[in-house]
């Protein structure tokens, strides 16, 4: 098909130019593992040689014998749900390393199955729904070739980030995200916008209007056929979700149908070939795998846009959820990122020496993000409890988009008196609403929009040299990872919204 972009309108491109080089994507599989899953061996150099992409590199020994051994993985990915699926975030100190963006190979990882096999020349995407008069069906190359492109930065987060701080308090039905499952590519695609008035939509009149997508994988039904007679549930569905039209098409709002992360197509894990992506909304609602576009009168029927990413009140469990249909209340559905921030630096088990450092100073860093494309306003850490809490310096590296909306983390730092350290480091920020974060957690039955305020513990230890120092200790350690102060007993918070706590010795 011959390039017909260069006649094609301009779009906005936040893109290189502004935040290049990308980094590089070094995928990096692993022959073994180590030190529960931390440390491993790199595959031969031979593969990297001779590799024409990372799609040529071999796959991680733990995913040879699954359904997605055909996948390479970075093997310093954490795997928070065994081996297969597979979801992963990276450690959190290369998200320290790198900072504003994230290498690709690196990105958080939410697989809710077995990531589809799809293939460039033959994949479609199909605009249809009862609204649509010019319905469409685009193969790859008419859709990157066809429309005008943007490029952007986009943090995606899942909402369950930090999850695993709300099941060492009562157990969720979700597995156990730390404090890493966020991070940011720059994505290049074509505006939802432009797609819908190529298919005829009257963008003029949105009013009752929504914009479905769903995805190409097949997932397994738990709960039924549904509340909805005309549309019942199989026992396989796609994933999916919808959003108003107008929400779709606001030229503010950037809602994109991404193919490229960093300068390079998507990984399979991340949405190859194609994936939404609504900037300012959680990572649960940015379908990969995109296969259909649909407008319709209604919110999307699709099971998973309903028993998925709800925000219930702390007193609802997994059986008042279903007693009394609280899956089906929407004013509880989960949309817009939470704001949220937490510390990277000094890491988990970091040490300090007192007697060479407690003259000196030290950096106190993490990243900071809200929702909806609102900017952090400031980032505060306190060493005294919230008692006192001082303004940290933030590195602003986005450039808003032209309606002065951001979508992006930022990364902020503190220095401080290594004299000045007690019990505790917090952390917490501020968005353009003044909406601070909370200082206790609130427990939900999904654990997600875990967003209270960050602390790090800091207590005195003597290291194996004998040297007497200051050690830090995080919350917790991302998936069956051991160590963090939330995992003990006497540490544990003892309220989080839904009555006083009582711990057991067994947990």
């Amino acid at each position: 098909m011959a390039d017909e972009s260069s006649n094609l309108p301009k779009r906005s491109v936040r893109g290189e130019a502004l935040y290049g080089p990308y980094p590089k994507n070094s995928m990096t599989p692993w022959v073994n593992s180590r030190n529960e899953g931390r440390e491993g061996d790199p595959v031969e150099q031979k593969y990297f040689d001779e590799a024409k992409s990372f799609m040529d590199l071999p796959p991680d020994h733990r995913d040879v014998g699954t359904p997605d051994e055909w996948i390479p993985r970075d093997g310093r990915m954490v795997r928070l749900t065994g081996r297969h699926p597979f979801n992963s975030e990276p450690p959190l100190k290369v998200l320290d390393d790198t900072r504003f963006l994230t290498p690709a190979n690196l990105h958080i990882i939410r697989n809710h199955g077995q990531p589809p096999k799809l293939d460039w020349a033959t994949h479609k995407l199909n605009v249809g729904g009862s609204l649509v008069t010019n319905k469409l069906e685009l193969s790859m190359d008419q859709l990157t070739q066809g429309f005008p492109t943007t490029e952007f930065p986009v943090s995606i987060s899942c909402c369950g980030n930090r999850r695993k701080e709300l099941n060492m308090i009562r157990q969720t039905i979700g597995f156990n995200w730390g404090s890493a499952a966020c991070g940011t590519n720059v994505y290049k695609g074509v505006l939802v916008r432009d797609i819908l008035q190529r298919a005829g939509v009257d963008i003029s009149d949105v009013e009752g209007k929504y914009v479905e997508f769903i995805g190409t994988e097949d997932l397994p039904n738990k709960v039924g056929v549904g509340p909805f007679p005309d549309q019942p549930w199989g026992k396989l569905c796609k994933y999916g979700t919808s959003i108003p039209l107008g929400k779709a098409i606001d030229p503010a709002d950037e809602v994109m149908i991404a193919f490229q992360a960093n300068g390079e197509r998507l990984h399979p894990d991340r949405g190859y070939p194609v994936r939404l992506v609504i900037p300012g909304y959680i990572g649960g609602r940015m379908i990969k795998w995109l296969a259909h576009i649909n407008v319709i009168p209604h919110e999307s029927h699709n099971h998973y846009h309903w028993h998925d990413n709800k925000y219930m009140p702390p007193q609802v469990t997994a059986d008042i959820a279903l007693r009394d249909g609280w899956w089906y209340k929407q004013e509880y559905i989960i949309n817009e990122l939470s704001l949220n921030s937490l510390i990277t630096r000094p890491a988990h088990n970091e040490a300090v020496g007192i007697a060479k450092s407690i003259g000196g100073q030290m950096e106190i860093a993490g990243y900071a993000h809200s929702g909806g494309g609102r900017p952090v306003t400031r980032v505060e850490v306190s060493l005294d409890k919230g008692v006192t809490w001082h303004v940290t310096d933030i590195e602003r590296t986005e450039k808003p988009n032209p309606y002065g909306k951001v979508w992006c983390w930022v990364w902020w730092k503190y220095w401080i008196d290594v004299a000045d350290l007690k019990d505790e480091i917090w952390c917490r920020a501020w968005d353009t609403c003044n909406n601070p974060q909370s200082i206790e957690p609130v427990w939900t039955l999904m654990g997600q929009s875990s967003n209270h305020v960050y602390r790090v513990k800091v207590q005195t230890a003597r290291a194996a040299n004998g040297e007497h120092v200051f050690q830090f200790e995080h919350p917790t350690q991302p998936g069956q990872q051991k160590g963090g102060w939330a995992t003990r007993i006497e540490d544990k918070v003892t309220s989080a919204g839904y009555g006083p706590i009582i711990y057991s010795a067994e947990e």
